[in-house]
């Protein structure tokens, strides 16, 4: 049983996935020229997530989860979660940067539309009432 992974700038590489995860990721991160720090994870080619960080530390095999003679991407995974942890701190800067434009627009009377109205349409309302 082998398994095809592309990684780099075309580059790929045969692995044999019948052993541990933990031992398959190794060979991974080895054999890709990938830091051991870095968290790596396999696409497959129809765009299904491997997510082999959540399965790392299981005792199962990573042939369990990948299918033989099937080509993976390798993807470095990057911690989004500094972002996600604190949303109100985002929307709290959107709100301040609307606050900032609301102080800068013209007062209601100034605006375009209401400002030019003529005197002329309101004597034509007043003669009309008038008349009858």
């Amino acid at each position: 049983m082998f398994i095809t992974v592309k990684f780099g700038e075309d580059q790929k590489e045969i692995f044999n996935p019948n052993c541990r995860i933990i031992n398959f990721i190794h060979s991974l991160k080895e054999r890709c020229n990938c830091k051991e720090e870095v968290c790596i994870d396999l696409l497959d080619e129809s765009g299904a997530l491997m997510n082999l960080s959540e399965r790392e530390n299981s005792p199962d095999f990573a042939s369990s989860f990948l299918k033989e003679r099937h080509r993976y991407i390798l993807l470095k995974v990057i911690n989004v979660l500094q972002k996600l942890s604190n949303p109100q701190r985002d929307r709290e800067r959107k709100n301040c940067v609307s606050r900032k434009g609301r102080q800068h627009k013209e007062p209601p009377s100034t605006h375009p539309h209401t400002k030019n109205k003529t005197p002329s349409t309101s004597k034509k309302n007043s003669n009309i009432n008038h008349r009858t």
